[in-house]
């Protein structure tokens, strides 16, 4: 009974899947682990060789991210998902496997380890919209392929081979809500920001003197508003989750 239910929720929230049974890896383990920052500030898969996958020491909420293809302010759920625990997840599909053919079978996964239930539904939240000024943007367009860096120089950072998303993650992790890219700008570009005026987690920096606010320096520096609303956005919601998972 259990593992039809799991499956039925693989069907419902796996995206693009219309078969029966969920994709699940050959082997896996799910550990609670001993504690410590997680590896980076974006949930990625740690092991590079097809069909391997590995997540250590990180929250919940990071295997959830990157399971659902998601960003942070798409799930909602308790809040011990966020830093209170973290886990050691390896596993190794049955195959080569890439990326996208593996996050239905950590969604599987973690649905078995840790009893999960979810489901889906639409909020109307408050959010900052990055869209197109007057006239062009004040970005490069390069080709893809390269490294992607950032860098800075003074008060500006510089964003090399990177789409704008990657602004408006940085810029979701340190405002007091997410921003949504609305640009249009689909491409890979070099472009330079003032983010002197900018703090962290909602609060401005403590130098009130610092630069100009970020809603001045996108306007300046990139030809873009940056302005408040209020959007609908489809949340994953964590109903029920175990904190120590099932035997391996």
């Amino acid at each position: 009974m259990i593992r039809t239910l799991l499956a039925i929720g693989l069907i419902v929230f796996t995206q693009g899947r219309t078969t029966g049974s969920p994709a699940a890896f050959e082997v896996a383990s799910v550990k609670r682990a001993a504690g410590g920052g997680p590896p980076g500030d974006i949930p990625r898969n740690m092991d590079g060789s097809p069909g391997s996958f590995a997540m250590r020491n990180v929250p919940l909420r990071y295997a959830l991210e990157w399971a659902y293809d998601l960003k942070d302010y798409e799930i909602s759920g308790p809040d011990w998902i966020n830093q209170e625990e973290r886990y050691d997840i390896i596993a190794k599909a049955s195959g080569p496997a890439t990326n996208d053919q593996m996050r239905p079978m950590l969604q599987t996964l973690l649905l078995e380890r840790l009893k999960m239930k979810v489901h889906r539904e639409t909020r109307v939240l408050p959010v900052y919209i990055l869209s197109a000024g007057k006239g062009p943007a004040k970005v490069k367009p390069v080709d893809p392929g390269g490294d992607a860096t950032l860098g800075g120089g003074g008060p500006k950072a510089f964003f090399h081979n990177q789409p704008i998303s990657r602004f408006t993650f940085m810029l979701t992790r340190r405002m007091d809500r997410p921003v949504l890219d609305k640009t249009g700008l689909t491409g890979i570009y070099d472009f330079t920001v003032d983010l002197s005026g900018l703090g962290f987690n909602g609060q401005p920096p403590q130098d009130p003197n610092a630069g100009p606010s970020i809603f001045t320096a996108v306007q300046d520096d990139l030809n873009l508003r940056l302005e408040a609303q209020r959007a609908p956005i489809d949340i994953l919601v964590i109903d029920q989750a175990n904190k120590i998972p099932i035997e391996n």
